[in-house]
């Protein structure tokens, strides 16, 4: 199974977030950095399986970032074993 990392070390605003996942995910030209267009490639565009993990996390992004983390964790469950995420807090 391939392990796809964010970390959240490098990833400060939405658009950073997109752009990493556009380049991590391998995703098409046409992906439209939404949240309704996340989730469409997550369950229909990348290569399966794949654990998917989210680093380095700020309890701020954590905050911030929660809609896109949803997008993940309901992907993870439509696709049950064939999408695993998995994120992870900093540490203090």
């Amino acid at each position: 199974m391939n392990t796809i990392i964010f970390d959240f070390d490098r990833i400060g605003t939405e658009e950073d977030f997109y752009k990493t996942a556009v380049k991590q995910l391998a995703l098409p030209e046409f992906f439209g950095n939404n949240l309704d267009a996340l989730y469409d490639v997550l369950t229909g565009a990348i290569e399966l399986p794949v654990t998917i993990r989210f680093v380095n996390l700020s309890l701020g992004q954590l905050e911030k970032f929660d809609a896109i983390i949803a997008v993940f964790e309901d992907a993870a469950a439509a696709l049950e074993d064939a999408l695993i995420f998995e994120y992870y807090l900093q540490k203090p």
